[in-house]
């Protein structure tokens, strides 16, 4: 088993990496709306950012073959740290088209290996206890986050906010580069990532991708008009929803240690619904829109360690953790495209912002009806052969040593 240090580096990296997503990267798309684009025009930005990130991903295994995962993770969190400059001109097409570049490379990059570190140097038998301080972490920089950004955005500009997550995000490599090397299996070919994938995991990261598209990409920015396009209280709204989003996460972590995370995913899947109606719901009015969002982010806090508790579990299982999480996040951007599609569609068809969120709606009942069939997995002090547990590799390896792969 990895000794903590490894948990406690990779959890400040993960504060740092976060809070430079919650004071500025979290403001993109309230900043492209005041740049003029409509609601459907900025999803559908997000859609082709997206597209681009998939396709990137390939062009990812070998910048991770050459230099290893320790060093991949972090350069992807130095790319991303260059992204604020193209986007402060995203008016301009060059902009624009440059930054949606930087941000698909980079997360390319960044995010199988991060979640494939996650899964193997996590301690067997905490990972809830672990997903639950890591999501506290996160709602707790999501608290300071927004405060942060929302002031500098309003009282000093966009360059200063926008500096801020630059310099955050980079200073967030360091911890990553303080790491040991850690073990995520082999690093496929382009051609071998598309075999023998596992397929329960790009449903659950596709479902959760379709939600994704309604709840953290397009909810924030009709939470921005309705706020009347205001910097500050937009902040102010997102830190409220970080507190109750800290407490859903410590509540929700130890139960899943405790063997309960199956009687937590009905009440989550009930509560993301509930949220999704709230959202809906307070598309007209300031005051409920600010008291949806906190109640959608206490219902946060406690799905990501329901759904993550599981997918982390079962990549260190399969012994591959890099490969899993490559086709994993490839079924995220699927369904998180394809959902902020549908909700510009919804949003040019109906001419109502909050409407946009209802496709992603659809995500839960998906989730729901998987997850629940999913058998508790149990995970070894350390990381198994691939042909343990998991998908079945050894076709795929051995084919890969006899050189005809």
């Amino acid at each position: 088993m990895h000794p903590p240090g490894q948990f406690r580096l990779l959890t400040l990296h993960y504060g740092l990496y976060q809070f430079a997503f919650a004071s500025a990267v979290g403001f993109a798309g309230a900043y492209l709306l005041e740049q003029g684009f409509s609601l459907p025009q900025a999803l559908v930005c997000f859609a082709a950012m997206l597209g681009i990130r998939c396709v990137f991903r390939f062009a990812g295994l070998g910048v991770v073959r050459h230099v290893g995962y320790r060093r991949a993770v972090a350069l992807g969190a130095l790319i991303g740290a260059v992204q604020f400059w193209p986007f402060f001109y995203a008016k301009t097409p060059t902009g624009l088209v440059l930054w949606l570049l930087v941000v698909a490379f980079s997360e390319s990059l960044y995010w199988p290996v991060y979640h494939a570190a996650v899964a193997v140097t996590g301690a067997a038998g905490a990972r809830g206890k672990e997903l639950g301080l890591r999501t506290m972490v996160g709602a707790a920089t999501g608290v300071i986050g927004p405060l942060t950004g929302g002031l500098l955005m309003q009282r000093l500009g966009p360059s200063s906010n926008f500096a801020l997550g630059a310099a955050l995000m980079a200073a967030s490599a360091i911890p990553l580069l303080m790491m040991r090397n850690f073990d995520a299996g082999p690093v496929p070919s382009a051609c071998q990532s598309m075999k023998l994938v596992d397929r329960q995991a790009i449903i659950a990261f596709a479902s959760d991708g379709w939600m994704a598209s309604g709840l953290q990409l397009a909810w924030p920015m009709v939470l921005f008009v309705v706020l009347g396009a205001h910097y500050e209280a937009f902040g102010l709204a997102n830190a409220a929803a970080g507190v109750a989003g800290a407490a859903g996460a410590w509540f929700c972590g130890r139960a899943i240690d405790g063997g309960k995370r199956d009687r937590y995913l009905a009440m989550v899947s009930l509560a993301l619904a509930a949220g999704f109606s709230l959202r809906i719901a307070a598309g007209w009015s300031p005051i409920a829109a600010a008291v949806a969002n906190a109640t959608g982010a206490a219902v946060m806090g406690v799905y990501i360690p329901v759904l993550m508790s599981y997918v982390y579990d079962r990549a260190k299982t399969s012994g591959t953790a890099y490969r899993f999480h490559f086709a994993a996040e490839a079924g995220w951007d699927f369904g998180a495209a394809t959902g902020c599609l549908a909700a510009a569609l919804v949003v040019v068809l109906t001419g109502i912002p909050s409407l946009g969120i209802v496709p992603g709606s659809l995500g839960i009942f998906v989730l729901y009806a998987f997850l629940r069939r999913q058998p508790t997995i149990t995970v070894p002090e350390e990381p198994v052969a691939p042909s343990e547990r998991g998908v079945d590799l050894r076709p795929l390896l051995a084919a890969r040593d006899d050189g005809r792969a």
